[in-house]
């Protein structure tokens, strides 16, 4: 029997800086590598995004009426330290999260901030490579500890990077380093392993009551078969992709077999015996997880069942109903051929907590589509909402199967500027008015789904079916 959910459990949902606030060279911020970043197939940059910056009260009371009790934003670091080297934060950039935080606070929702998304300052890649420096963690760390010490009382939760196990997959988007060789990769990945520990330590030290741990992509991973060593491969994808990051951060040292499969790989970096003592020092308490969708291997080399779904090259191609092909054959897709699995989200958050021990919130969960206002400036979204409910659903299951979970967090608010497909994909409650390479009105559009997840918070979680008068 499912059980209700804690009155305790939190509501919300979440963005990120570089894709939602815009105002990219306003009040003195710098240059970041999401600023720098040209994507592929001709999609908008980030600059505009959502506009967010000019729309803070309108959001943070769009926020109120949907009820959320929770929300997670991510702080510029650009906006704080222009270029990462100097020695006073700028003001203005303080100030605007002042009236972010303020205002989350003064409506009764508790703010998440995530001190990295994808914006590290380009200065610091330029001059250093980015955390490829030791010198780039110290730096980090600075900009980190004026966070805690500004918002101190006033923050709740953090999170000190966005989702860094994808680090390896794609470092040119997660940090703006190119062409690093693959023993590079990994040496960087160690140094965000120790910037990791210096920033929970340091919010540990500075403000007692936050509460902070690591964030993973926690992939789900299935055996396309009952073959043994499709079975295996999964496990040791799983292994890799997920527990080799959670095992470190929670349990105080690399594990033994992620260390083989860096020997394996020619790509041990360089670890000090100062570095594992700092690695051990770390105590989170709480882990943070996002979830979308779920994969399917073989063992047989080259040979995978999940193949990449063809990507819109342009709007018009985006509102076509793509069959990837050869996927999870019990599962539906989306538009954009990400298999959508709630069972899967029941399997994560099951296997981090019984692994760890550790509360844990959900920052992303969500589905992206293409999306237009019609006449009536209105999107009818159901299937955002049947995927919402669904998930929600094997959600509750998980919570009355034993796992602590704080809150709920939904990907995104609001519409925003995708990580790969600009404007044709959102994800959000809220449609905003722009096109992909046209600056429109930027208004603000209340999608059917803004008021049945109103009514889902309203509702602790109770009341998901799908009958809102719209």
């Amino acid at each position: 029997m499912i059980k209700k959910l804690p009155d305790s459990f939190l509501w919300g949902s979440s963005t990120n800086a570089q894709q939602f606030e815009g105002a990219w060279d306003v009040d003195n911020k710098g240059v970041s590598v999401s600023d720098a970043r040209i994507l592929r197939n001709n999609y908008s940059n980030f600059h505009t995004a959502s506009d967010h910056y000019h729309h803070l009260e309108e959001d943070l009371d769009l926020y109120k009426e949907m009820g959320f009790t929770i929300y997670r934003f991510s702080i510029s670091w650009t906006r704080i330290f222009a270029t990462g080297e100097e020695d006073v934060p700028n003001q203005k950039g303080l100030e605007f999260y002042d009236r972010v935080v303020n205002g989350l606070l003064e409506r009764g929702i508790v703010p998440v901030a995530t001190l990295y998304a994808y914006d590290l300052p380009q200065v610091l890649q330029d001059k250093y490579g980015g955390f490829l420096d030791r010198r780039v963690i110290d730096l980090y760390d600075k900009y980190v500890r004026t966070i805690f010490e500004h918002f101190k009382g006033r923050i709740k939760y953090y999170t000190p990077f966005n989702e860094p196990n994808l680090f390896p997959e794609e470092p040119e988007y997660s940090m703006g380093a190119v062409n690093l060789t693959e023993k590079e990769k990994w040496q960087y990945e160690h140094h965000l392993t120790l910037a990791y520990a210096r920033c929970v330590n340091s919010c540990h030290e500075i403000d007692p009551l936050a509460k902070i741990g690591p964030n993973c992509a926690t992939g789900v991973v299935y055996p396309a078969t009952c073959h043994p060593k499709d079975v295996r491969k999964a496990q040791r994808q799983m292994y890799i992709m997920n527990w080799a990051y959670l095992d470190t951060y929670c349990r105080g040292a690399y594990p033994q077999y992620f260390l083989n499969y860096l020997e394996e790989i020619d790509c041990m970096p360089i670890i000090t015996d100062e570095d594992k003592e700092l690695i051990a020092s770390v105590k989170p308490d709480l882990i943070s997880t996002t979830y979308y969708s779920t994969s399917v291997v073989r063992h047989n080399e080259g040979e995978s069942v999940l193949k990449e779904a063809p990507e819109p090259k342009v709007v018009q191609e985006a509102l076509v109903q793509y069959r990837s092909g050869n996927l999870n054959p019990y599962c539906d897709e989306t538009e954009w051929g990400w298999i959508i699995d709630p069972d899967g989200f029941y399997y994560q958050l099951t296997e981090i907590y019984h692994r760890y021990q550790l509360p844990i919130i959900i920052l992303e969960n969500g589905m992206g589509a293409t999306e237009e206002l019609d006449e009536n400036n209105k999107v009818h979204d159901d299937y955002r909402i049947n995927y919402l409910s669904r998930h929600i659903e094997c959600m509750k299951e998980a919570v009355s199967d034993g796992v602590d979970l704080l809150g709920y967090l939904t990907w995104s608010a609001i519409d925003l500027h995708s990580t790969r497909e600009g404007f044709v994909k959102r994800y959000g409650f809220v449609y905003v008015d722009r096109y992909e390479h046209t600056i429109k009105t930027m208004n603000r559009y209340k999608k059917k789904s803004f008021y049945w997840y109103k009514r889902v918070i309203k509702s602790h979680g109770e009341d998901l079916e799908n009958n809102i008068d719209y």
